[in-house]
């Protein structure tokens, strides 16, 4: 009995000893936090691929103008959660994770945007990654990506900064709450057509009665002044309802014009969408991402998208036509370079279209 005693004394003594250990490390863990300063920052960025539009520097010194930048703080008093929110907010950052070692060294893991084009046109300079995410190129390091130049007008501002996705979702929505105003505005016309026509029925209705003390010749004025506010109220109907109905016209042609830029953003939506298919394919392609120097957009807005591209073998341009089958449209030109241009010669046509499908016209 003592034995087991002993036993029970001696376990429960042991965990005293562990608890008091973790008690005494967790002290001396959180004083020497406490009395730690952050001395050095890391930072690791991932992705931004062949051409990375931030570096360590770059952050280090955007931290600093943020008024953010931890080192030689006490590393129990660094915010990083407010750290984190505020290299997000970088429009090259596409993730940020924040964290600070026993040794106050403040690691900084960045997942940074990478860009598979610069769009280039009046008043627009930014760039646009695969994921159809629009920044701007201040502030950033230049990327090597293709240039895109031409008359193209987005469906975005030149100082958007955010998703294609979002501008899409946003006018639609912008648009559709739109077209219920305008459908509820129609409420009091069509209490109106209704009321209008009640009053028609209601003249109808107050026809004159023939009785056994009506003479005829008292009917006949009755019937007389009847025909004559009769003739009134159909003239009056009529006018009316052609009014109501006008305004009740002017309301859906409103809503058919805002159903028609719907389909519009739809539209433009689906166009942005295949060039930034295009985009990644010649991104994806040694042999396009090469040859490819500057791409030429025009169109958008109510016209549709129109691909060009100046290549850098030759003196000529390709006309890609519209955003339809550009895949296709580049294994036809592959076709052409290698069974037409190697045999006539690389500088004998200006302007090679394949706005076509199947068919290579040159000048």
């Amino acid at each position: 009995m003592f034995k087991r005693f002993g036993t029970i004394v001696g376990y429960a003594l042991l965990w005293i000893i562990i608890i008091t250990a973790i008690i005494w490390a967790a002290t001396l863990s959180k004083r020497h936090a406490a009395e730690q300063l952050v001395t050095k920052t890391s930072i690791n960025i991932s992705d931004g691929g062949d051409s990375p539009l931030i570096d360590q520097e770059a952050v280090l010194l955007w931290l600093k103008e943020q008024g953010v930048h931890p080192e030689g703080e006490y590393a129990t008093k660094v915010d990083i959660a407010a750290i984190e929110h505020k290299l997000q907010s970088h429009n090259a950052v596409a993730d940020a994770n924040v964290y600070v070692t026993h040794d106050g060294d403040i690691k900084i893991d960045i997942t940074q945007r990478e860009p598979i084009a610069r769009l280039r046109i009046k008043g627009y300079d930014m760039y646009v990654t695969e994921a159809g995410y629009l920044l701007s190129a201040k502030d950033v390091s230049a990327a090597h990506v293709p240039v895109i130049t031409g008359s193209y007008r987005p469906l975005f501002g030149s100082d958007y900064m955010g998703y294609m996705a979002d501008v899409v979702r946003d006018s639609i929505a912008t648009l559709e709450e739109e077209i219920g105003r305008l459908e509820e505005a129609k409420t009091p016309h069509l209490k109106a057509l209704i009321d209008n026509n009640a009053s028609l029925r209601q003249a109808r209705r107050s026809s004159p009665k023939k009785n056994l003390f009506t003479s005829e010749e008292n009917y006949t004025v009755l019937v007389e002044s009847y025909k004559e506010r009769l003739s009134r109220a159909v003239e009056a109907h009529s006018y009316n309802e052609q009014r109501i109905m006008a305004d009740i016209d002017a309301l859906s042609q409103q809503q058919e014009e805002a159903r028609h830029k719907c389909s519009e953003v739809d539209r433009q939506r689906a166009e942005f969408e295949a060039l930034i298919s295009f985009l990644k394919m010649v991104g994806d392609s040694k042999e396009w991402s090469s040859e490819i120097v500057q791409i030429v957009i025009s169109g958008g807005g109510k016209e549709p998208l129109q691909i060009a591209f100046v290549p850098r073998s030759g003196r000529f341009t390709v006309d890609l036509g519209t955003t339809e089958n550009l895949d296709g449209k580049l294994q036809t030109l592959r076709r052409f370079y290698a069974k037409g241009l190697d045999n006539i010669g690389w500088d004998r046509y200006r302007s090679i279209s394949l706005r076509y499908q199947g068919q290579v016209v040159c000048r």
